[in-house]
């Protein structure tokens, strides 16, 4: 176990220090880390998130925390978590200290430019690899080249709760109910019909 644990830092400090945009653009990082090093499988992932999505607190430091433990334990979850807040907090530290020569810089103004499409594209990547996850048979390959197989992509059960959930958020006299109604609801039709 202690010899994961130099690994695991390494990957949730990039995840940490590339992640733009919160706890939502770090999923492509996990995705590629599951592959790459083979600690939890993209199943294990949809669960991860699932269950990083219902407790309180930050999304992203929830997901470190899950991973560390399910690789390494308690010393891997705390490893974890903190290897993911290290780079926000040496930024933070850093632009506090020129707070006021950084408010008025042009090189400020250039990188929010820069910044905010980045974040914005991590997001969308996020958005599409949750998808994936959630809405994927287990056995999908995804050669996305091989469109005649793109159906057999799905487990469609997945696919008719999201949909059916998804419409009812927007329906009018729906939209009063407390979205912990829609995971539990969702949670409850997941179990009945073995998602």
């Amino acid at each position: 176990m202690m010899h994961v644990l130099p690994f695991l830092f390494y990957e949730f400090f990039f995840t940490g220090l590339f992640a733009i945009g919160g706890g939502a653009a770090t999923i492509p990082f996990l995705q590629q880390m599951g592959n790459r090093r083979g600690w939890f499988s993209p199943h294990e992932l949809a669960n991860m998130i699932a269950i990083a999505e219902t407790a309180p607190g930050p999304h992203g430091t929830n997901m470190a925390t899950f991973i560390g433990k399910h690789v390494a334990g308690f010393p891997g979850a705390a490893l974890a978590a903190f290897a993911l807040m290290l780079p926000t907090m040496i930024i933070d530290m850093v632009i506090a200290s020129m707070l006021d020569r950084f408010r008025q810089s042009r090189v400020k103004d250039a990188l929010m430019r820069v910044l905010r499409p980045a974040s914005a594209g991590l997001i969308a990547a996020a958005v599409l690899v949750f998808l994936q996850i959630a809405l994927a048979s287990p056995e999908a390959n995804w050669a996305l080249s091989n469109t005649a197989a793109w159906p057999s992509y799905f487990d469609w059960r997945a696919v008719v709760l999201f949909a059916v959930l998804l419409a009812l958020l927007f329906t009018p006299k729906v939209k009063k109910i407390h979205p912990a109604a829609f995971i539990a609801c969702g949670a409850g039709v997941g179990i009945v019909l073995g998602l």
